[in-house]
């Protein structure tokens, strides 16, 4: 029996695209989010973890620099009817020492959130971030734009019927976005940060491989891959520099690349057992190393940590009859130290923080909301985000952490 990736919450089709991270929770399509009132939750001082019960919120005894902290921007989705949805940033000194913690700020934007709304992508040098979204009220053409938080700036790059959310270059030199025209045509251009030098690079790719999805890059390769169904899975690499495209692996396999290009992560998946291999194997497809098993249930999502040592991955062993549950571990990238960090309901996205000391597990669908959750990955101890002015009336979702 043929194995293959089992692809949570995403179909792929002509007119989806594969995200870095799943999209906004409360929509998946251009339309209104729903403001409809809900109960409004106390503020949060801790939270239950794992078996070993209540876990209170704690200070880190040796706090890293500032420097290292960098900023945590999400959104905040309010419950009342007739309030908007904000982007806000707090910094990430309030992670590790909460009593020089500075008051949450509101970040402006140029335009009202209305539809999807995806993370910010951050530049490998945290000076800026790309953001796909439409200003226009139907939703569409959407603009990729260019975020310049020193400056305070929003600038539109360029502007299609539709943008996916956009991966950075390894080296920050370029921008990378899947676009789609609406009617099953979609491509995928590269740009400098300024708009610059713009192009296309599916001309080299199989015709009847279509649609194609973008799952990031590979050193100065983008990694494509066919969601056709007579070549569904086929990975290719694209050259960025002149869009030579080549069949990487015949796989129905998706793989999340290492920071330093070194290995792949892939959740290998048989339907007959429906046993689950997470694997590492190195980029040409030799040296796997099975990182974790599991039976049932569903792996979603896989992340590296920055310094390609570590990979951190969520499992729900129970997702489908309505009642999730979700388990985060942390393995090192050779297989040694599996372990069980973090328990919840559904969490969207893991983060690792800029200087690989915390985890931050977003989840989306808990008793309380939406809120974002920080693992001490020393101590293994877990709190609720908190900073001056942050409020649990409010859901936080699509967090990005600005190293």
């Amino acid at each position: 029996m043929k194995r293959f990736l089992f692809l949570m919450l995403i179909f792929l089709t002509a007119c989806s695209a594969m995200q870095p991270t799943p999209a906004s929770y409360f929509e998946t399509s251009a339309a209104p989010l729903n403001t409809t009132p809900q109960p409004v939750p106390v503020m949060l001082t801790e939270i239950p973890n794992a078996s070993a019960g209540v876990v209170p919120v704690v200070t880190e005894s040796a706090p890293p620099l500032e420097q290292d902290a960098g900023e945590l921007y999400f959104f905040l989705q309010p419950r009342q009817a007739g309030k908007s949805i904000q982007l806000a940033k707090v910094s990430g000194v309030c992670v590790f020492d909460s009593a020089n913690c500075p008051p949450l700020q509101i970040v402006k934007v140029p335009f009202p959130f209305n539809f999807t709304i995806n993370a910010l992508s951050w530049s490998p040098d945290g000076k800026f971030a790309a953001f796909s979204y439409s200003d226009h009220a139907s939703g569409t053409p959407t603009k990729l734009w260019l975020f310049d938080p020193a400056a305070e700036t929003w600038t539109a790059l360029a502007t299609f019927p539709y943008i996916d959310p956009p991966f950075w270059s390894p080296d920050g030199a370029w921008i990378a976005f899947r676009t789609q025209d609406g009617l099953g045509g979609e491509d995928v251009h590269i740009a400098r940060r300024d708009g610059s030098e713009m192009k296309s690079l599916s001309a080299s790719l199989p015709a009847a491989g279509k649609p194609y999805i973008m799952d990031g890059w590979l050193s100065d390769n983008i990694i494509m891959r066919s969601a056709s169904p007579d070549s569904f899975g086929d990975i290719y690499l694209v050259r960025a520099a002149d869009g030579t495209a080549r069949l990487a692996l015949e796989s129905s396999l998706q793989f999340t690349a290492a920071p330093d290009a070194s290995l792949l992560v892939y959740d290998n998946y048989d339907a007959v057992s429906q046993k689950h291999d997470l694997k590492a194997l190195g980029t040409d497809g030799a040296n796997s190393v099975t990182l974790a098993n599991f039976t049932g249930g569903k792996i979603y999502p896989i992340v590296w940590s920055r310094n390609s040592q570590q990979i951190a991955f969520n499992y729900y062993s129970n997702f489908t009859d309505g009642a999730p549950s979700a388990e985060v571990y942390l393995v090192n990238r050779d297989g040694s130290a599996l372990s069980s960090i973090y328990k919840g309901t559904t969490v969207g996205r893991l983060i690792f923080s800029p200087n690989g000391k915390y985890l931050l597990a977003e989840e989306t669908t808990s008793a309380t909301g939406g809120h974002l959750f920080l693992i001490n990955l020393a101590t293994l101890e877990t709190k609720i985000l908190q900073a001056p002015g942050l409020s649990t009336d409010y859901d936080w979702y699509a967090p990005s952490w600005r190293p």
